[in-house]
């Protein structure tokens, strides 16, 4: 398994008011679609109506 940092616009519509802001974080996993999956997961737990769009997931040794 490899460690994978992500980051993501996320937005959240509680009691009538959106907001749009951004996310980012590390998950384990061994390929990068698992990695993105993992962090839309992540993000999409935490708090009602959050939602993850443009998640992107890049190795933190490289940068890519």
């Amino acid at each position: 398994m490899a460690k994978w940092n992500w980051n993501a616009t996320v937005v959240e519509e509680k009691n009538g008011t959106r907001r749009v802001g951004s996310g980012s974080g590390e998950v384990e996993a061994s390929t990068r679609e698992e990695a993105r999956v993992k962090a839309r997961r992540d993000i999409e737990s935490k708090g009602s109506g959050r939602t993850a769009h443009e998640v992107r997931v890049f190795d933190p040794k490289t940068g890519r």
